[in-house]
């Protein structure tokens, strides 16, 4: 049975006032990755049958979409933090063996903050992430970030 997730795609899209992407299944380490030059958002391959996972996977990567339109429109404290790391990125492929360089940046703590906030305000998906004491740190991002989420 294959996932209908475009009508998925396109309220996440809508509520980050966003084009929605293209979805595409691959082999791959991590559970998403976005492609923004190629314009397609990659799901790792075991979670083709997994609705909630794909919902986090696209909330989550659109967001970086989002990050990436926003710094290009604004220049306020939120967008000069958002441009510098995003020109320096940290991911799977230079992260520290933790991972902490990884969370500890702003664009993925507000990709998780979105994804969690989303998910459980309009599409009633509980969100619980696997990453030790993340959901804490979201807690406080959201109450700090209403206004961007």
């Amino acid at each position: 049975m294959k996932l209908d997730l475009k009508p998925l795609c396109q309220r996440i899209a809508d509520r980050l006032g966003i084009d929605p992407l293209v979805i595409k299944f691959e082999e791959m380490i991590d559970d998403s990755k976005l492609y923004i030059k190629e314009e397609y958002v990659a799901i790792n391959k075991k979670f083709e049958n997994d609705y909630e996972e794909c919902a986090k996977s696209i909330a989550h990567e659109y967001r970086h979409v989002f990050q990436i339109f926003y710094v290009s429109l604004f220049s306020n404290e939120r967008s000069k933090r958002w441009q510098k790391e995003l020109q320096d990125v940290v991911n799977s492929s230079n992260m520290d063996t933790c991972g902490s360089n990884y969370i500890a940046q702003e664009i993925e703590l507000d990709a998780f903050a979105f994804t969690k906030y989303y998910l459980e305000e309009f599409e009633n998906i509980k969100v619980v992430n696997r990453i030790d004491k993340l959901d804490l740190y979201i807690h406080e991002y959201i109450k700090r970030s209403k206004d961007i989420l």
